[in-house]
């Protein structure tokens, strides 16, 4: 089976920050769930909504993370799935 090389930018930059184990981290504590909630309380109000919210985007971060987890979309950037250069 033959990789082909991702040639756009944007993509790649999403393959590499996505398949980064900080970023799994963050997505594991919750983190990009702040920002959610803030924008989210500014735009309509503060409110017992917001835990919703704030359950619901964890969740959905949470099952992407799961369902998308495979690391040998790194080899389409040049990485092995230890990130380290091929």
């Amino acid at each position: 089976m033959e990789i082909i090389m991702e040639t756009n930018k944007l993509k790649r930059a999403w393959i590499w920050f996505w398949y980064n184990d900080i970023t799994r981290m963050c997505i594991f504590l919750g983190l990009p769930v702040v920002p959610v909630v803030v924008l989210t309380g500014l735009a309509f109000g503060p409110g017992e909504y917001l835990r919703t919210v704030a359950v619901l985007t964890y969740v959905l971060f949470f099952v992407w993370a799961l369902i998308d987890n495979d690391y040998s979309n790194l080899r389409k950037i040049g990485m092995n799935e230890y990130r380290k250069k091929i």
